[in-house]
């Protein structure tokens, strides 16, 4: 089995669920366009990981984007004879990979690649080009969407995270795709005492997050609120918050942020997401979610009941929300409960047994699968 996943330089979930696939088969070695061991998780380090010519030019996430061209043909002339089956782990360019005849390739389809597909998330300091780069890109898409639909239909078995995307993927590509959620590791969460004395953004900071919502609802109503995580957009957020309210901590270790779940008031979480690994793990710490009711949460968060959904990227709607929520009464087991599903053990099973076949098996593994 080899793993190939399309760039490890940020510490965002979709990293976090090849640590679990890695799990899965843990002689595999991982392929991938970049690797940045210091600015992503820290299992990979334990790992045989390969990367693309051209690797060695990138120092972080931004300036991996700008070659895009290159990794995707980096994927496409990569050689896997060697492997039995392959498991792509994928948005844009590890689906490019061919593997040789009689090698077995399932494709784990996190989204359609937002660039091409839903270019209007994304505001200019979030992509990585100067605005030649972005009249180019534009002119192109017809040719790059059609480059991306070729690329995922030569996969023969696609797997995705959640019914919102398998809807996705199913508009963008005319391909049916398996429900195999990505996991959290429950064990890892602790539920927290009290009712938490601060509220808590995890995310990548990049526009579509929309995490100047959190900061701006938070000054609005005078609350605290932590923001975890790093990106372009860090510069531009910090100038919107203030030191009373808004504090940034940036990418820290992994038990500093377990903590934070289980410390916080609830998760702030503002963005039209594909699937959001960060509301299962609050929710695995006991804490409720205030979140946009759109994409991937309206399938992990059960409204009045684990958390608060608003129905509009506005400033006001969060207020309207956060002051409901500050109304009501959570009950952190509930909410624990309500994630189990999630956990990693299932996972590892299900992407045991669609990345080799109906046939495989795992030793001391339950055979539940997650979907």
């Amino acid at each position: 089995m080899a793993i190939v996943h399309d760039a490890l330089v940020n510490r965002g979930g979709a990293e976090r669920v090849v640590t679990y696939m890695c799990e899965a088969f843990p002689d595999a070695p991982v392929f991938t366009s970049v690797y940045l061991p210091d600015r992503t998780y820290e299992e990979f380090g334990r790992r045989e990981v390969h990367v693309l010519p051209g690797a060695r030019w990138v120092r972080d996430e931004r300036r991996a984007k700008r070659f895009l061209p290159l990794w995707i043909a980096g994927f496409r002339a990569l050689d896997l004879s060697r492997f039995d089956a392959v498991l792509s782990s994928s948005t844009f360019g590890a689906k490019h990979v061919r593997p040789a005849a009689g090698v077995r390739h399932a494709g784990y389809l996190y989204a359609p690649f937002r660039l091409v597909w839903k270019p209007e998330a994304y505001d200019p300091s979030s992509v990585p080009v100067g605005r030649v780069g972005r009249w180019a890109v534009a002119v192109a898409r017809p040719l790059l969407r059609a480059g991306d639909r070729r690329a995922t239909a030569r996969i023969p078995a696609l797997a995705t995270t959640c019914r919102n995307m398998a809807e996705e993927i199913a508009r963008c590509y005319g391909r049916d795709a398996r429900i195999i959620p990505a996991p959290v590791r429950l064990s890892e969460y602790r539920v927290g005492a009290g009712s938490g004395e601060y509220y808590l953004a995890v995310s990548r900071l990049i526009s579509h997050k929309r995490i100047d919502l959190a900061i701006e609802a938070c000054k609005h109503l005078r609350k605290r609120l932590i923001i975890v995580g790093d990106g372009p957009q860090r510069e531009h957020l910090q100038r919107l918050g203030d030191e009373e309210h808004v504090r940034f901590v940036g990418a820290i270790p992994r038990q500093q942020l377990v903590d934070l779940y289980a410390g916080c008031r609830a998760l702030l979480f503002c963005s039209h997401e594909d699937y959001g690994l960060a509301p299962i793990e609050a929710q695995a710490s006991g804490r409720p979610v205030i979140a946009y009711g759109a994409g991937g949460v309206l399938e992990t968060i059960i409204d009045g009941r684990t958390g608060i959904l608003f129905k509009e990227q506005t400033v006001e709607a969060l207020v309207d929300a956060m002051r409901a929520f500050e109304q009501r009464r959570f009950d952190a087991g509930e909410i624990r409960r309500s994630v189990e599903r999630f956990d990693v053990p299932g996972f590892v099973s299900a992407i045991r047994e669609f990345a080799l076949g109906p046939a495989a098996t795992t030793a001391g593994v339950p055979t539940d699968a997650c979907a």
